[in-house]
């Protein structure tokens, strides 16, 4: 069976199909990555701005990690009340 075309171009559509998806969808990819930097970086610079705002240095449970040996230089004292 023949296929009838009108010469019109109508055999490229497909093609022309499937180029314009995969433009549509590296678009997205790419506006997607684009917001994803846009709002890590907003977020980055607002924690930096609350980050020095305060005056106040907050104590951490690391903090004591590095002094923990100058602290406990004396041993501690015996915990029974003996014989």
């Amino acid at each position: 069976m023949e296929t009838m075309t009108c010469g019109c171009g109508e055999d490229r559509i497909p093609g022309a199909l499937a180029r314009g998806l995969a433009a549509l969808v590296l678009t997205g990819l790419a506006v997607m990555a684009l917001t994803a930097c846009v709002l890590g970086g907003v977020l980055w610079a607002v924690a930096w701005w609350r980050g020095r705002a305060r005056v106040e240095h907050e104590e951490s449970f690391f903090d004591g990690f590095g002094r923990w040996g100058e602290e406990r230089a004396e041993p501690p004292p015996p915990r029974g009340g003996g014989s």
